[in-house]
C-alpha cells in the first residue's frame, strides 16, 4: 500500500521516477536505519533498540561506526523473528567499549551475553589510534531481506520465548544471497547517565525503498558489506511540497546523500540561568566515509575529497575538515554571528566541522559545557555575553558543500548529508519535598531542522 501511495504521488506531481526510490520514511519506518550517536563517555551507556512490524523474519546487518572518520569497529548479523525487538547496550571498558546483550534473538557469528570489544584495525595508521577512540560514533542497520522459510522458522521464537534453532540460523550466515526487502523496522537508542540521573532517547532515522526492486542483499558476517552504496541508486527528495526524482548511477551512496542534505541545521540551546542547563549539539555526517577516505568510490582519489565534502581524511592529524557559518538568536530576535567564538580552529583557522559525529558543547560567555563529555568528537561554541537561551543556525558554506551533488537528469543537490539532534539538561536543587532539597535533573533532545537547496533544470 505505501509503495503504491508514493508512486502515486509521485504520478500526481508529474515526476518521472522508480517506485524504488530511496527516501527519508517520516512514518520512522525503513529498510535502514541511521543512528545518530552513541557514547560511553563521562558515565553514559547508550542502550539500542531496533524493531520488526512486520509478518516476516528478517535479516539485518548491525554496524558501528567511530565517531572520528566512520570506520567501522565492529559489526554482525542480526535475525529477527517476526514483531521482534532487539535491544542491546554499549558500555565503557579500561581501555574502549564494547556491546552486549541479553536478548535471544539469533545473531551471528555468536549471541552478545558475553561482551564484545570494539576493535581499532581499521583506524591503526591514523595518528588517533587507540582504543579509546571507539567510545563515541553512531550505528547503522540495514535490511538484509526476509529469510527463507526453513531458515525463518528457525529464527522465530517458541513459546519458551527463544529462538527455535539459532545454530541452523547462524550456518544460513554464511551465504551470499539475493532476499526479497520489505522495510518495517525502525530503531531508537537511550542514553543514559545513571549516577547523574539524566536520560534521553534519539530515533533513528528511517530509509525506505532502499534496495533497488526490493531485493536485498544478504552477506556474510565479517563482511563490509552491505553498505549504504548498495542504494538503488535513485532518490525521490521530499521538498516542501514537491518528490523531486533524482538518479545517481555511477556512486549510489549519492542517493543517500542527495535525501539527507541540508545547507543548515537549526535547533534550540538554553545554557546556565539559575537551573545549570547545559546544551550539546551532535551533528553527523553519516555517508562522509565515501567522499573523504581514499579508495572507497570508484572516484575517489588519494589527493583529494570528493564534493560535497571538503577534504580528504588525513592520516597524520586524524581530521577531514568542512567549514561552518554559525548565527545565534536569543528568545527577543538579539542576534551575533558566532564563528570566532568556536574551538578548536583547525589549522585554516576558521570554524569547520572536523569530524563524521561532531560533539558540539554550547556554552555561556566565560563558561564551561560538556553535557555528553566527548573526547575526540568534540567541540565548543562559546556565546556573546547576554545570549542563554534561543535558537542557532549552523550553514555549510564550504565550496564544496555548495557544489553538492548533481543527478544524472541535472538536478543539484547543495550542502552536506546531515543527521542529529541537541540536547539539553536542566538541574534543579531546590525542589523541597517533606521540608527537605532533593537534587532533581532533566533533559530532552529534540531532532534537528534543516533548510534544502535543490535546482531543478527547465
Amino acid at each position: 500500500m505505501k509503495k503504491q501511495l508514493l508512486a502515486s504521488v509521485v504520478a500526481g506531481l508529474g515526476v518521472v521516477g522508480s517506485a524504488h526510490a530511496v527516501h527519508v520514511n517520516p512514518d520512522g519506518l525503513g529498510q535502514v536505519l541511521l543512528y545518530p550517536y552513541y557514547t560511553v563517555q563521562d558515565g553514559y551507556d547508550t542502550y539500542v533498540h531496533v524493531v520488526n512490524t512486520t509478518d516476516s523474519a528478517k535479516a539485518v546487518k548491525v554496524r558501528f561506526l567511530e565517531g572520528k572518520n566512520s570506520q567501522e569497529v565492529l559489526d554482525f548479523n542480526l535475525y529477527l523473528s517476526p514483531k521482534d525487538e532487539w535491544t542491546g547496550v554499549i558500555t565503557r571498558t579500561e581501555t574502549g567499549a564494547q556491546i552486549s546483550s541479553q536478548d535471544t534473538s539469533c545473531i551471528a557469528p555468536r549471541q552478545l551475553t558475553t561482551p564484545e570489544a570494539f576493535r581499532t584495525t581499521l583506524f591503526s595508521k591514523d595518528s588517533v589510534k587507540d582504543a579509546a577512540r571507539t567510545r563515541e560514533g553512531y550505528l547503522e542497520i540495514i535490511e538484509m531481506g526476509d529469510l527463507p522459510v526453513d531458515v525463518a522458522a528457525a529464527a522465530t521464537h517458541t513459546s519458551a520465548g527463544v529462538p527455535a534453532n539459532c545454530a541452523l540460523v547462524r550456518t544460513f550466515a554464511g551465504t551470499v544471497t539475493l532476499l526479497p526487502a520489505s522495510g518495517g523496522l525502525y530503531g531508537f537508542n537511550t542514553v543514559i547517565n545513571v549516577e547523574d540521573g539524566l536520560s534521553t532517547t534519539v530515533d533513528a532515522v528511517a530509509l525506505d525503498d532502499f534496495w533497488s526492486a526490493d531485493l536485498a542483499s544478504h552477506t556474510a558476517t565479517g563482511t563490509t558489506t552491505p553498505s549504504l552504496n548498495n542504494a538503488s541508486g535513485e532518490a525521490h527528495i521530499l521538498n516542501g511540497n514537491e518528490i523531486v526524482n533524482a538518479t545517481f548511477p555511477g556512486d549510489p551512496v549519492d542517493s543517500v546523500s542527495a535525501v539527507l542534505a541540508r545547507t543548515n541545521v537549526i535547533n534550540d540551546y538554553v545554557v546556565g540561568l539559575d537551573f545549570d542547563a547545559l546544551t550539546d549539539w551532535v551533528i553527523t555526517f553519516p555517508t562522509k566515509r565515501f567522499y573523504v577516505n581514499p579508495g572507497v568510490l570508484s572516484t575517489s582519489v588519494d589527493t583529494a575529497a570528493r564534493a560535497p565534502f571538503s577534504q580528504k581524511w588525513l592520516t597524520d592529524k586524524s581530521q577531514s575538515c568542512d567549514t561552518i557559518g554559525i548565527t545565534y538568536y536569543d528568545r527577543e530576535e538579539k542576534t551575533e554571528v558566532g564563528e570566532g567564538d568556536f574551538s578548536p580552529l583547525p589549522d585554516t583557522q576558521e570554524a569547520a566541522l572536523c569530524n563524521e559525529v561532531n560533539t558540539i558543547s554550547i556554552v555561556a560567555n566565560g563558561g564551561e559545557g560538556g553535557l555528553l563529555g566527548a573526547a575526540f568528537t568534540n567541540a565548543q561554541i562559546e556565546l556573546a555575553a547576554g545570549f542563554n537561551a534561543g535558537w542557532m543556525d549552523i550553514g555549510f558554506i564550504s565550496p564544496a558543500a555548495e557544489t553538492g551533488v548533481t543527478s544524472l537528469e541535472g538536478v543539484n543537490v547543495g550542502g552536506l548529508p546531515v543527521i542529529g539532534f541537541a540536547l539539553s539538561s536542566f538541574t534543579n536543587g531546590t525542589l523541597e519535598v517533606e521540608g527537605v532539597n532533593v537534587l532533581s535533573n532533566y533533559g530532552g533532545s529534540s531532532a534537528h531542522k534543516g533548510v534544502r537547496a535543490i535546482f531543478q533544470p527547465l
